[in-house]
């Protein structure tokens, strides 16, 4: 988050290095988050300060994106789904604490990056998450650096992760939804529902996007549009009532 906000440009922001040893060693408060009596994997292990705890919450990006008073809002948005490849395989031969503990440092991960690249996270789902951008660039960085960071973490780790992921842009009404008691932001748009659906249909490890997309990424000047080849032209998009998207892959 620190470096997030170096990103967006804020000057008096401290950033501590060396993670959850580090804040121990700061002196700063944690607490486990866990039962003990659990067998659940050290991968789920966290820090929480006591601070403040609101009822809802609601990414930076989106009070950015919202109306005044929090009234819906249409922009242009780029979201990537993301999730892990084989995650039913897990299931089946690992207990769901251990499970749990590799899902929740995937999501980590995820999170850390799309802050990083200036997004945020709409809302996790089983072993997904969707995230979404105002820049299609620091989207397709994003989708890269989640990448690069899950093929180098399987050299070493008893539990390596794949992800598919898919990229789409286009105008979606950010809103919020529930009651005062819990609140989440709801993204509602053809890209959205297109990305969620272009997920199933790219192979473990690899990359989707549409051609509106690519030719965004070209717009923002982006030679990362390079990466992104022709896969097919006229995909029919399932259970979208005959919409057909142009698909680039990286694999």
């Amino acid at each position: 988050m620190a470096r997030w906000l170096v990103g967006q440009g804020f000057s008096r922001v401290a950033i501590l290095d060396g993670g959850l040893t580090a804040w121990i060693l700061e002196g700063f408060p944690v607490e486990k988050v866990y039962d003990e009596t659990l067998p659940i994997s050290a991968d789920y292990c966290v820090a929480s300060a006591r601070l403040a705890r609101p009822e809802s919450f609601r990414p930076n990006l989106a009070d950015r994106s919202l109306g005044g008073e929090g009234r819906p809002a249409r922009q242009r948005l780029t979201t990537l789904f993301v999730d892990i490849a084989g995650s039913t395989r897990l299931l089946e031969h690992h207990p769901p604490e251990t499970v749990l503990g590799i899902v929740q440092r995937f999501m980590h991960l995820v999170t850390e990056t799309a802050l990083a690249f200036c997004g945020d996270v709409k809302d996790f789902e089983g072993d997904g998450a969707l995230l979404y951008f105002e820049s299609s660039s620091e989207a397709a960085q994003a989708a890269l650096a989640i990448r690069a960071a899950l093929n180098q973490e399987a050299c070493g780790s008893p539990y390596p992760l794949i992800a598919r992921m898919s990229l789409t842009v286009g105008h979606v009404v950010v809103g919020l939804v529930g009651s005062s008691m819990r609140q989440s932001i709801a993204l509602i748009g053809t890209s959205v529902h297109v990305g969620a659906r272009l997920l199933k249909h790219i192979s473990p490890g690899g990359i989707i996007a549409t051609r509106d997309f690519v030719e965004c990424l070209r717009a923002e000047g982006s030679v990362l549009a390079e990466e992104f080849r022709l896969h097919e032209e006229a995909f029919e998009v399932p259970g979208s009532d005959g919409i057909s998207v142009t698909t680039y892959i990286v694999s």
